[in-house]
């Protein structure tokens, strides 16, 4: 006899790795797994050292394939960063040293085990980790990669905009006019990204005394960031580096911004043992917590500190340095942010010692300030990322993305930005030259016959992580060319928005489409030599224009003797209007879409259709066991071409507890309501009949919520018109009534088999229910729920049915001299499981066993006014005498079995009116005689100018008027 074999279904990978990114970096603002979204993850911060980062994403890549899900071990490049746990771990079992490799930034993949608790810890808890992680206690199974056995595709959104190349502090990095000049953004909201990741630290060269300048915090409390918990606490870090043994004294003050005051508590600040590292031969890291007592915006932190020194230090040998976590560290910025300022790559590229090597003291820093300014204010910031690129060819490219230029000066040998821009230069910085210092000239008009009139633009679309673009035309230079468009490229690849690529191809296109001068001068002129290239000059040459043009010039060549030879090309305002259209095609996109939220309606299961999903034997023996249990479904529609299904995910509110994949969505038909309905619409119109036409007759309609304290309604499908697709159906249906439904409303064609939790829950409890889409490129992730609460609705009788006032549905008033006599129809729930699928307004079947109805006439100043129970039959009659007269009524009606009443009541406003009023009026040429009963109370609005005579005598109105008067006459209830 054979043995039984085990059968593999899947497998999942781990692995354990380092991927590089390259150069050191502040910040990894996101990660893109296969394009599937940006994430963030749970961050701890690990100082100089990066950050820990807790990824859960096991349904990234759908349910066959899996997800990622571990710790990510963020090196941002320092050159005192340490050496990775996990790598260090691995290297050890093979008998190798591990690098910390400074300098370079990367992320150690590592540790799955505790991903799934990511998200339920606590910041204390994270932390514990991190800290375990330093020690080198890493979880055995690496980072989850998926179920397909290779790594997907990874992007990565990294930020250095705030530190140099070499981990120096930026160049100008901010001012209180533009806080952080060297970054260029925006949250969305039009305000600017004055703070973005990871830690502030400014260094002091200063001896006793001397206070640390003030800088203003955001208060922690206000941050949506794991880092800060709620109590507001702020660590910074002091630290000193001394050969010598010294006392430290810190006073540190607190105030508010305005008027408020808070309390704080300084702890005891410590020392911890001294460092020997590369730079610091001695170094003590000391911690201070301030706790402010309430939320407050804004923290003022001032210190001042003693020193008792054993024995005088030379300034050069004593170092202090103070870092506070940024206010927005963790803050994930939309993404039109954060650009860097390109002034300061262009200088970045200058003096870096990997590019080209300039020392600073080349450069002009006023002239790069400025140019700073003016690119910030203008909002141009660009992002890239590049691997092999000369340094000239780098920087001609920014400038082409700024309209600017680089020049060194001649005159002081520095390196000076160029902005071309009508108000770039002072009048008294514009040169002039005499048409008599000019030897020779050639001239040529640029643009006149084959002027460019349209621009093909291409940028990279951030939002879409690709290359997008737009055409830009000059519609007047279109139309004296009749019509023919001279078009040419664009490319603005260092632009992430299409508003910044659409500013500058304007101001290209407004060049490119104008007609100007442009050639060539020869002049002995000795100033000539001290000109610099982008410089403006005034120039006159009156054979070919009237008085004097401003052109740039664009090459200075020095020629023998004292001869000058000067290219140049007419400058065309930035400052004056351009007649442009923007044409932005909608891009056809065919690619997979990624999931989508799809429309969708939890409830729980009423009778019928837990019995259509369990069997009617199975449910009745449930709920002879427990009356009080109750199944939670849900119908959803399909959100996109490429989902199959969606995914039921129920979760029971409790903290700490996690959601659970409870079944399978099959999409439904739907249609939204293109009317409204009152609720006794038989037929409708909805806005895509189309969608439901080939359904069957008798297929269940579920409408409307069933949410937390708002009823549903379930309808029966009877057909849809071909040619007015009118909409029949049967109204309040199962255990529901009809409801009055607005525009918009959606309509599930759900029939009997819809998605359940095979989870019996009881009544009061309270589900949360989501409905996750699913396509071949992954799993929607659960970004909300909503909750509905058991009420053991399949044990519940069904309520009654076909509600009559004497005779009529739903009447506004009753005359109080009336008895009301109310009729209805039996429901039953048991009898009710198959065949055709009765409405509301059907006839009465067979009363289920035990079921009675109750009933409740009430007023809102007199609360209830008359009720009756244990009815059992299907009419019941209240008396006049108990009706109150002109006032308000509302009637409930319900049925009630063992105890329980029906799901929904039945309930109906009416108004009780004194009596009918009759009127009778015949008119003649001078006078109106009428008549009512003698107890109405009737009062005649006469108009005076008619010179009408009424009188009336309680019983009969009579008068006269002019002929062809109006007599109205008012009757007051």
């Amino acid at each position: 006899m054979g043995s039984s074999s085990k059968q593999v279904t899947g497998y999942r990978y781990f692995a354990n790795f380092l991927l590089f990114i390259g150069n050191p970096i502040e910040k990894v603002l996101g990660i893109n797994f296969d394009k599937r979204g940006w994430h963030t993850g749970k961050r701890v911060p690990m100082g100089t050292n990066g950050e820990l980062c807790y990824l859960h994403l096991p349904n990234l890549y759908g349910e066959n394939e899996g997800g990622v899900s571990g710790v990510l071990n963020i090196k941002y490049g320092s050159k005192r960063q340490t050496v990775d746990s996990a790598y260090t771990k691995y290297m050890n079992s093979i008998s190798l040293p591990a690098s910390a490799y400074p300098y370079q930034s990367y992320i150690s993949f590592s540790g799955s085990e505790l991903a799934s608790q990511f998200n339920d810890m606590t910041d204390e808890e994270l932390q514990d980790l991190a800290d375990e992680y330093e020690d080198g206690i890493v979880p055995g199974k690496g980072f989850y990669l998926g179920n397909s056995g290779y790594m997907k595709e990874m992007l990565l959104w990294v930020k250095r905009t705030r530190v140099r190349n070499d981990g120096q502090e930026q160049w100008y990095a901010t001012t209180a006019e533009r806080p952080w000049v060297c970054e260029i953004g925006d949250y969305g909201d039009g305000s600017k990204c004055e703070y973005v990741d990871g830690y502030i630290s400014s260094p002091l060269w200063k001896l006793n005394g001397d206070p640390y300048s003030p800088f203003w915090i955001a208060q922690p409390s206000e941050l949506d960031d794991v880092r800060h918990p709620k109590s507001g606490v702020l660590t910074l870090e002091f630290s000193i580096r001394s050969s010598e043994e010294i006392v430290l004294n810190l006073d540190v003050g607190l105030s508010t911004k305005g008027t408020v005051s808070i309390n704080s508590n300084v702890d005891d600040i410590s020392s911890v043992s001294p460092y020997v590292g590369e730079y610091w031969s001695n170094k003590y890291s000391l911690s201070l917590f301030i706790k402010p007592s309430f939320d407050i915006q804004n923290v003022l932190v001032s210190f001042n500190y003693n020193l008792e020194l054993t024995e005088e230090i030379p300034s050069g040998d004593l170092h202090f340095m103070f870092s506070q976590p940024d206010p927005k560290s963790g803050f994930f910025c939309n993404s039109d942010s954060i650009d860097i300022n390109p002034i300061h790559k262009i200088r970045e590229i200058l003096t870096d010692d990997t590019a080209m090597n300039k020392p600073e003291s080349d450069v002009n820093d006023v002239n790069f300030m400025k140019a700073a300014d003016r690119i910030w204010d203008e909002g141009l910031g660009i992002s890239w990322s590049i691997t092999e690129k000369s340094c000239l060819e780098a920087i001609n490219e920014l400038c082409g993305h700024i309209e600017a230029g680089v020049r060194v000066n001649r005159q002081t040998g520095l390196y000076e930005m160029v902005l071309f821009r009508d108000d770039w230069f002072e009048e008294s910085e514009i040169h002039t030259l005499s048409v008599n210092k000019i030897k020779s000239i050639s001239l040529e008009v640029a643009n006149a016959d084959e002027a460019i009139n349209q621009l093909n633009v291409r940028y990279y679309n951030r939002n879409a992580i690709k290359y997008s673009s737009f055409s830009i035309a000059e519609n007047a230079s279109i139309r004296n060319l009749n019509g023919r468009v001279n078009a040419e490229d664009a490319d603005f690849p260092y632009f992430m928005n299409q508003r910044n690529a659409a500013i500058v191809a304007q101001w290209k296109l407004k060049q490119m489409s104008s007609p100007v001068w442009r050639g060539s001068f020869t002049t002995a002129e000795y100033n000539a030599r001290k000109w610099n290239r982008y410089d403006l000059l005034k120039l006159a040459w009156p054979r070919k224009w009237q008085g004097t043009i401003t052109v740039r010039i664009m090459k200075i060549n020095l020629g023998t003797g004292t001869d000058v030879s000067i290219d140049f090309v007419e400058i065309v305002p930035y400052s004056s209007n351009l007649s442009s259209d923007i044409v932005i095609d909608t891009p056809i996109d065919i690619a997979p879409q990624p999931p989508q939220a799809c429309p969708y309606e939890p409830f729980e299961m009423p009778y019928y259709l837990a019995v259509m999903a369990l069997g009617q034997r199975q449910v009745d023996e449930e709920l002879s066991y427990e009356n009080n249990f109750g199944l939670a479904a849900v119908v959803a529609e399909k959100p996109q071409s490429n989902s199959l299904y969606a995914v039921m995910m129920t979760h029971s509110g409790i903290e700490g507890e996690e959601w659970l994949r409870a079944a399978t969505i099959d999409y439904e038909p739907a249609a939204d309501l293109d009317q409204m309905i009152s609720k006794t619409s038989m037929s409708f119109t909805v806005k895509d009949s189309a969608a439901i036409a080939g359904l069957p007759i008798g297929t269940l309609i579920k409408c409307g919520s069933d949410w937390i304290g708002t009823p549903g309604e379930w309808m029966v499908f009877e057909g849809v018109d071909a040619y007015t697709g009118v909409v029949s159906v049967k109204r309040g249906a199962l255990d529901s009534l009809p409801q009055d439904w607005g525009v918009g409303t959606k309509l599930y064609f759900c029939g009997n088999d819809v998605a359940y939790d095979s989870t019996e829950y009881v009544a009061g409890e309270e589900v949360l229910v989501s409905a996750l889409t699913t396509t071949p490129s992954g799993m929607l992730e659960n970004k909300g729920s909503i909750a509905i609460e058991m009420n053991a609705r399949a044990f519940r009788p069904y309520p009654p049915a076909n509600v009559k006032f004497n005779g009529n549905y739903f009447p506004e008033t009753h005359v109080i001299s009336n008895d009301i006599l109310l009729t209805w129809a039996h429901r039953n729930r048991v009898q009710q499981t198959g065949g055709e699928i009765l409405g509301w307004f059907d006839s009465s079947v067979t009363m289920e066993a035990g079921v009675t109805y109750s009933l409740e006439l009430s007023t809102v100043e007199n609360g209830v006014i008359y009720s009756a129970s244990d009815i059992d039959s299907d009419n019941h009659t209240i008396q006049t005498s108990v009706l109150l007269q002109n006032k308000a009524h509302k009637l409930k009606l319900w049925s009630v079995r063992e105890g329980f009443e029906s799901y929904q009541i039945f309930e109906h406003n009416f108004f009780v009116e004194s009596v009918s009023l009759v009127l009778t009026a015949t008119t003649s040429k001078d006078k109106v005689i009428g008549s009512t009963v003698p107890v109405a109370n009737i009062s005649v609005n006469v108009d005076e100018s008619l010179k009408a005579n009424m009188k009336f005598d309680g019983s009969s109105i009579s008068g006269k008027a002019e002929a062809g008067a109006t007599i109205t006459i008012e009757v007051e209830e």
